[in-house]
């Protein structure tokens, strides 16, 4: 038995890896014991998720779980959306074993890996929406999809300062905010245009975060008001922020109140136009995504099935 019928279970040995061993042997003993059938492999490089959710949806596998955090998930989305296959009958899974693990924070999933196993035996369902950045590198038209959200400016500054301490620190939910720290009182706004069905935005842009899911950094709330199922983006944006404006903004960052920044502004929307010069990334999920501008952003409704706790108030 095989295909459809059976989950394929992408590991990526890299999050989290202390208790690994009892935690997979763990793991495979409820899955047989609940009579889920499935394979599994493990991811061995960045990306690799992309190619083995790519290969998995070819070969007509429909469900997938993750052990992995909000990288990890990204990449099988990724691997889910260029397959080349109907997508409207996936599901998806996840244990998170990552740094911020902010997808899963959202559904009150944290790393009581037992608790995240029991809610994916229990197999409650929600319709999620995927994000859809489109964009051209050299002259290439690409498409990158993100599940949690997108960040561009200082956002994306961050998450790339992020991956280089961890070459010398390791993954600590805490790099974020050292990465944060060590840039935010240095880095400069640059130009940029947004457009969307309401706005006209000829500017200068400091940060910007456009959020399917509330937190992003390891619980940031950015967007507190941004739901993975009502087919809509929550974004925002500051433009050229004073010393003052910086510090009195740190310490609401985890509190959820940061939208109340006089120097933030927010908006909804569908779908949005972005053009920017400021080195040609952004990043997607915790992914840096290498890109010319401009960028066209969009959402796909509803574009797959959750597993997530029978707790949740999700709208199907």
């Amino acid at each position: 038995m095989g295909g459809s019928t059976q989950w394929a279970v992408i590991i990526n040995l890299k999050s989290g890896k202390k208790h690994f061993r009892r935690q997979m042997l763990y793991l495979f003993h409820q899955l047989n014991n609940a009579g889920i059938d499935y394979v599994h492999q493990f991811t061995e490089f960045a990306g690799h998720a992309v190619l083995i959710a790519r290969n998995f949806a070819r070969n007509g596998h429909r469900k997938l779980l993750v052990i992995g955090g909000d990288g990890t998930i990204s990449e099988v989305v990724n691997g889910i959306f260029s397959a080349g296959v109907a997508t409207d009958n996936f599901k998806l899974a996840l244990i998170p074993r990552g740094t911020g693990n902010d997808w899963a924070r959202f559904w009150g999933l944290n790393r009581d890996y037992k608790q995240a196993i029991e809610v994916f035996i229990a197999g409650k369902t929600q319709a999620i929406d995927i994000g859809t950045v489109q964009f051209t590198l050299e002259n290439e038209e690409m498409r990158h999809y993100f599940i949690n959200s997108v960040g561009f400016g200082l956002d994306a500054a961050v998450v790339r300062a992020t991956h280089r301490l961890k070459r010398f620190t390791g993954s600590h939910s805490f790099l974020y905010f050292i990465a944060l720290l060590s840039a935010v009182f240095r880095y400069r706004s640059f130009r940029f245009q947004l457009k969307t069905n309401d706005l006209d935005i000829h500017d200068v842009l400091f940060t910007m975060n456009i959020a399917n899911g509330c937190y992003s950094g390891g619980g940031m709330k950015q967007n507190p008001d941004a739901l993975p199922y009502d087919g809509i983006l929550d974004a925002m944006f500051v433009r050229k922020p004073s010393f003052r404006d910086i510090v009195t903004a740190l310490p609401t960052l985890f509190k959820g109140t940061l939208h109340h920044h006089p120097a933030l502004e927010s908006f909804r929307t569908r779908q949005l136009e972005l053009s920017y010069h400021n080195g040609g990334y952004f990043e997607a999920d915790g992914i840096i995504v290498h890109c010319d501008s401009p960028l066209q952003i969009g959402l796909l409704h509803h574009a797959i099935q959750m597993v997530v706790p029978a707790e949740t108030q999700g709208d199907n």
